[in-house]
């Protein structure tokens, strides 16, 4: 090198230039996510009626107060829970069984998986009323069915406990097809030559499947609840078109109850801080998965 000649040394990382090309992403993303949950809580701390907007007084955290006490809150937060609990692990044990399944070759395999990818990809509300239609107790294909079986038919959606029923039954047919993409995908990540390996040193297909299929897509299902999770803590549309929250209270989820607070009795601030309460929950459970089954550095 002649004694002239210079070397310019660069640190690691992205040039100053670089940065201004992420602003209008910021923008887009604090307007889109961050502001209206700095705008939510700052309702949350307010009696803010909605049709009367001039007369919000200022409360702090009573509205997160009366949520505790309020026995409806917790009656909504007890059926999301059995919600969750009921549908999500058999759409995942639904899903898984199937990915294991079509972990194969034959004959139209790639249109036969793309198929059973359909009812994902129908929208919240139709699923919500093709499922109405289908329950109708007089003219609904189900009733008819069980009519020319010789049962007696039911009234599916003014039944408090046939309905709770009928939204988790129409969550499950629409999102384990979810499950098994997704288990799906990180089957095919697995070496086939350590399946294979483990048939020639005799391990049955239970063996297979329990020591070394689900350890090596623990982080694949990991992902899968966590998504589902959170997508079961906000469903809405499915359930207000099928039973509106009822009959009664019976099918009221936490997004109703917060919708009927909002947009029934106008409640802005108590609903906003239901909201948030929502939000710190979904919060909590992701955290709690991703702790747990990924490494954070």
């Amino acid at each position: 090198m002649s004694s002239g000649s210079m070397v310019i040394k660069r640190k690691p990382g992205v040039a100053p230039q670089a940065l201004y090309f992420l602003v209008p992403a910021i923008i887009l993303v604090g307007f889109v996510l961050i502001f209206p949950i700095i705008f939510a809580f700052f309702l949350s701390t307010f009696k803010w009626p909605l049709v009367e907007t001039e007369n919000r007084q200022f409360i702090f955290v009573d509205n997160y107060i009366n949520i505790f006490k309020d026995k409806e809150f917790w009656h909504a937060l007890y059926l999301q829970i059995g919600f969750i609990l009921i549908a999500i692990p058999i759409e995942l044990v639904i899903g898984f069984s199937v990915a294991l399944l079509f972990n194969r070759s034959f004959p139209f395999a790639t249109l036969i998986r793309s198929l059973l990818l359909l009812p994902v990809f129908v929208l919240p509300v139709l699923s919500g009323l093709t499922w109405r239609l289908m329950l109708q107790p007089e003219y609904g294909p189900l009733n008819y069915l069980i009519s020319k079986l010789g049962f007696k038919q039911l009234t599916w959606l003014a039944d408090p406990k046939l309905a709770y029923t009928a939204i988790i039954i129409q969550d499950i047919w629409r999102m384990w097809p979810f499950m098994f993409m997704i288990i799906y995908a990180g089957l095919t990540t697995i070496p086939k030559d350590l399946i294979e390996a483990a048939k020639l040193d005799g391990a049955r297909f239970r063996d297979r499947v329990f020591k070394i299929i689900i350890p090596l897509l623990k982080p694949t299902i990991a992902t899968a609840l966590l998504l589902r999770i959170i997508d079961a803590l906000r469903i809405f549309s499915e359930v207000f078109i099928m039973t509106e929250g009822g009959p009664g209270n019976a099918t009221t989820l936490l997004s109703i109850y917060i919708y009927r607070q909002a947009f029934r009795y106008f409640n802005m601030g108590y609903s906003s801080a239901m909201a948030i309460v929502l939000m710190l929950i979904s919060l909590i459970i992701a955290l709690a998965i991703v702790s747990k089954n990924f490494e954070v550095e």
